[in-house]
């Protein structure tokens, strides 16, 4: 079994490298990071999981969600948010309603989406990187 991610680059790089082209690769290494990131509890080393670019996939809403992750990982954890993530073409050029029922919940994901993710055009729930292994604040 392979360890996870230790870095939102590295998932990135995982992904371009062992997954590219294989259905769901790119959501499965970002929980996988996520869950790294969730069991750290050092904000030092949490920030260091973010600071470094990740590199870009050459898809559109994947290089905005990744650019999104960086700045809202920051934003709720308190951390610096890194200047990669402010890319401009780490956004969509279309409204992107995440998920098979976006468009139907589009009001509601107007309302709820994290600024990080709404600034760049992408509307989601409230917490759109939830996981079982997501602290309470």
């Amino acid at each position: 079994m392979r360890p996870p991610p230790q870095s939102l680059a590295d998932a990135v790089a995982r992904y371009l490298r062992d997954g590219n082209g294989q259905e769901g690769a790119f959501q499965v290494l970002i929980d996988e990071f996520l869950d790294a990131f969730y069991t750290e509890t050092d904000p030092a080393i949490r920030q260091t999981m973010i600071d470094a670019a990740p590199p870009a996939t050459g898809d559109e809403r994947q290089d905005a969600f990744v650019g999104a992750i960086g700045e809202h990982l920051a934003r709720r954890w308190r951390l610096r948010i890194p200047e990669w993530s402010d890319a401009p073409w780490r956004m969509v050029a279309d409204p992107w309603f995440v998920g098979q029922m976006g468009v139907g919940l589009s009001g509601l994901f107007l309302i709820e989406s994290p600024i990080a993710f709404r600034r760049r055009r992408i509307f989601t729930e409230a917490e759109p990187l939830r996981r079982a292994r997501m602290p309470r604040d």
